[in-house]
């Protein structure tokens, strides 16, 4: 069953764009932070219109979300399943089209070597990415905070980049094939 549900617009210069990770305790809390951007909500744009189902929609997707008479097209930065909203933004230089940091979850970290200090921890793992969505090599840090896994490209990445999977490369060799959303 289709259940039809709202479309709200983040506009460019919201304030959620905004973080300001130097009055954060630590690295762990400013990639928490950076992570956390992304859950948008109603009051955070204004209403546009009405899609006919999340589940028809992906990260960075520019065609079928039909609504018209915008300067720039839309493109969905963010879904929420739970509330059924579709969340779009803008232009493709839109802040929400782009991210730095993702949280990795059920992450096979056996594969990959473990920092062994809490210094290693804040310096982070230098890794390779590989998308095939990109098809290009995207140089990262990968940092392990107990069960939290966090990937902090060093340059902006499509936020469709969580619906691909992507290989991690160390010391140029393969390590795992990482698959977000």
């Amino acid at each position: 069953m289709i259940k039809s549900g709202q479309i709200v617009q983040i506009p460019l210069d919201s304030s959620i764009f905004e973080t300001d990770v130097s009055v954060l305790d630590s690295k762990k809390d400013a990639l928490t932070k950076a992570v956390e951007v992304r859950n948008y909500g109603l009051f955070d744009g204004f209403l546009i219109g009405e899609h006919q189902g999340t589940e028809n929609f992906k990260l960075g997707q520019r065609k079928g979300i039909n609504v018209g008479g915008k300067k720039s097209p839309l493109y969905v930065i963010g879904i929420s399943h739970v509330t059924n909203q579709l969340f779009v933004g803008e232009g493709e230089q839109h802040p929400g089209l782009w991210i730095k940091v993702i949280k990795v979850s059920q992450f096979p970290l056996d594969q990959m070597t473990n920092p062994s200090t809490e210094e290693d921890s804040k310096q982070g793992l230098k890794v390779q990415i590989h998308s095939a969505l990109t098809d290009e090599e995207a140089p990262a840090s990968l940092y392990q905070f107990e069960e939290d896994v966090f990937l902090e490209f060093d340059n902006l990445v499509p936020i469709a980049i969580q619906d691909y999977p992507f290989e991690i490369r160390f010391e140029d060799h393969y390590k795992a094939t990482i698959r977000i959303n």
